[in-house]
């Protein structure tokens, strides 16, 4: 059990940010436990005959026997939507020992793993090849889908804002993940392997929901700022259309399109998402979501440069009383 300990400044400083290497990192999981992972299958069989493009044992050592990753791998988003070159520049800059100390974590007590021993010969030249072939693997992987991807994680730290706005702390956290509770000013986080109790003490927390995640993430590093990922809403649609069968009645009152754009709904999405599940035309979409903001079915809100359309209250009477 992991024990996180607020007071009222630390409550005020909860964060949310959509990193993109986390997403590279994380996603590293699926190809070693495809079942598992069965919702990104279609990933998989996109991008399989790709990996010959990337350094992939070098990438797999990465993973510890327990599939824990090293913390430096993911550094502490310095601004909620960090470029990913940003981002690999911080790894390129980590402190020597603590790549040594963070890939001896990941691994436990079977050691190094044979690729990764020259963090104790040669770290520099150990992180350039590590950063070079997380590149290699974001180019050629991921980078195709990263809108898709975005959008998906945008939609899902909405959520999270109206619903600290809505239900305070405890509405957040109880929310996010079963392994997580909210009581007495303590976030208590079923984390196995791992009994800790810190204090926030004005560091903040720092959430990342993730696509390629089952469940709750820490870093193994408890003397670091805090962070915890989680499973974004919505991980199960981003391979596919899979919105809900169009009704008759519906589209008769709206329109066909109209009335996918308002099922397809089911978490906010920006104009281009919606364009790309719909195979619909953006400028036919930014017209039909103007249509149905000013009938007072839909809500804009802008998330960075985003602007993501959600269903208002009217708008889920209508799908509830005619789907």
């Amino acid at each position: 059990m992991l024990v996180l300990r607020f007071d009222a400044d630390d409550l005020a400083s909860v964060r949310f940010a959509c990193s993109p290497l986390q997403e590279v990192v994380m996603s590293l999981w699926i190809w070693q436990n495809p079942s598992r992972y069965a919702i990104h299958l279609p990933l998989v069989r996109m991008s399989a005959s790709r990996l010959s493009g990337v350094d992939w044992p070098l990438l797999q050592a990465l993973i510890g026997p327990a599939g824990f990753l090293p913390d430096f791998l993911t550094p502490h988003p310095a601004v909620p939507r960090p470029d990913i070159a940003d981002e690999l520049d911080a790894v390129r800059a980590t402190a020597h020992d603590v790549v040594r100390q963070d890939l001896r974590n990941a691994a436990g007590a079977g050691g190094l793993h044979p690729r990764l021993r020259a963090a104790d010969t040669d770290p520099a030249g150990l992180l350039t090849e590590i950063t070079a072939t997380l590149h290699d693997y974001w180019r050629l992987i991921l980078e195709p889908h990263w809108p898709t991807l975005r959008a998906a994680l945008e939609a899902d730290i909405l959520y999270r804002a109206k619903r600290l706005a809505d239900k305070g702390a405890q509405g957040l956290f109880n929310d996010i993940d079963r392994i997580m509770s909210w009581g007495n000013g303590e976030l208590r986080i079923d984390e196995p392997g791992l009994q800790a109790e810190v204090d926030v003490s004005g560091r903040g927390l720092t959430f990342t929901p993730s696509l390629f995640c089952n469940r709750a993430v820490t870093l193994i590093d408890t003397s670091q700022p805090p962070r915890l990922w989680y499973p974004a809403r919505g991980r199960g649609t981003v391979w596919g259309t899979r919105t809900a069968p169009s009704e008759q009645a519906l589209a008769d009152l709206l329109g066909r399109s109209r009335s996918q754009i308002l099922q397809t709904l089911n978490q906010p999405l920006n104009t281009a998402e919606l364009a790309r599940r719909l195979s619909l035309s953006p400028g036919a979409v930014s017209q039909h979501l103007g249509v149905l903001s000013r009938a007072g079915l839909l809500d804009r809100s802008r998330h960075g440069h985003a602007v993501l359309y959600s269903r208002t209250t009217l708008g889920e009477r209508l799908m509830s009383q005619m789907t």
